[in-house]
């Protein structure tokens, strides 16, 4: 199997875990601009550059490499990955059967009305949005529940906005977090605080509520972290090689079907 893995052209920390990912899998490494035919194609970020776009035009499976929602002090030396998709539409092999990986302890479930209800926000033309206007989804969400407090994501606070406080502190008074996709609600999850996600792509979708009429659910969170454990990977060990191909025939054919994840900001892609 041709497994090749796509590197930015400039100084980005992101290619340590692109080397340390396709060195794992014996990939030939490739800037993202000059692609060729292979039977994986891994990057790290979810973008359409001309290495992605030719494997998807090819039925060519891909892994996508993205940030994590825990890491051990250095956050680029920590990463998620996922076939033909990013955080909740990426598929993953099974590892319900796998021994534990490390992963942060999950703490109690609090009362979700004995706090605060915050509204999390995103990056404008994030791609994780997939389309989404993330400003008209913060207002549909407060129109709904108008007594929620609304956090600006770090980037799009402006020179003259007031400066955000701690995020600790925002979890610390949280007892109910509502997100779109962002990695947020499976921090929220871990942290205890009933969830909101409002599309399948966020990684807390599923064990959350999925609309703001639905109540605050909490199934098992057991097994959804040790899944979430196993699509977690740091640069300084070693990748299980063996789990991450045991998916690769079932990317393939979802991929030769042409089931991709949308990176286009919901258009064609």
């Amino acid at each position: 199997m041709k497994v090749v893995a796509y590197v930015r052209g400039n100084d980005s920390r992101t290619n340590e875990r692109v080397r340390h990912f396709g060195e794992a899998l014996g990939a030939e490494f490739r800037v993202r601009e000059d692609p060729v035919d292979c039977d994986l194609a891994i990057q790290a970020g979810f973008q359409i550059s001309p290495a992605m776009k030719s494997a998807m035009d090819s039925g060519t499976p891909i892994i996508i490499l993205e940030n994590p929602v825990w890491h051990y002090g250095d956050k680029p030396a920590t990463y998620t990955f996922g076939y033909n998709g990013l955080n909740g539409l990426a598929f993953v092999p099974e590892s319900k059967f796998r021994p534990a990986r490390p992963k942060p302890t999950l703490q109690p479930w609090r009362e979700p009305f004995s706090g605060q209800i915050t509204v999390f926000g995103q990056v404008e033309h994030d791609k994780a949005l997939r389309g989404a206007d993330i400003e008209a989804w913060v207002a549909r969400v407060q129109a709904v529940i108008p007594e929620a407090v609304f956090r600006q994501h770090p980037i799009m606070v402006g020179q003259n906005d007031p400066p955000l406080g701690p995020f600790e502190d925002v979890l610390a008074n949280t007892s109910l977090a509502i997100t779109y996709t962002s990695t947020v609600g499976a921090e929220a999850v871990i942290a205890g605080i009933p969830t909101i996600s409002c599309h399948e792509g966020s990684l807390a979708y599923a064990v959350s509520s999925h609309g703001l009429g639905d109540a605050p659910i909490t199934p098992s969170r057991s097994e959804w972290i040790h899944e979430l454990s196993w699509r977690h990977w740091s640069t300084d060990e070693t990748l299980d090689t063996n789990y991450i191909l045991s998916g690769y025939e079932e990317a393939r054919s979802r991929a030769e079907r042409g089931e991709y994840d949308n990176m286009s900001n919901g258009r064609d892609q």
